[in-house]
């Protein structure tokens, strides 16, 4: 598809990345709109923590919206995400995360489209 697309959150699948703790809303992806990445709004319940690795294959970006979270480096290195903060992160990352007691609500945008 080569033309201007709108979508809303309401209209695609809820996709549960963790049953009952995190999911998301893929709004624009390649299957749908041709486009070579994807925007999604990514939800995480509160209290929740993971380790979050990369899969080799995407880059992304994770801009929070609302809530926040820790995430803590290899070298530890802490960062205290909030609303406002964008993150990059490359094909290959890992970081321990842990969401706070508001949750969290972020945008991701990763290319290639997932």
């Amino acid at each position: 598809m080569n033309a201007i697309a709108w979508s809303r959150i309401e209209d695609v699948e809820r996709i549960a990345l963790k049953p009952g703790v995190e999911y998301t809303h893929r709004l624009i992806t390649e299957a749908i709109h041709g486009s070579s990445f994807s925007f999604h709004i990514t939800r995480f319940d509160a209290d929740y923590e993971h380790v979050a690795r990369g899969d080799g294959e995407h880059e992304s970006v994770l801009f929070c919206l609302h809530g926040g979270s820790t995430q803590t480096l290899p070298d530890g290195t802490v960062h205290h995400f909030r609303p406002g903060d964008a993150m990059y992160l490359p094909k290959e990352h890992e970081y321990h995360h842990v969401i706070g007691p508001s949750g969290l609500v972020m945008a991701v945008s990763c290319t290639p489209s997932r």
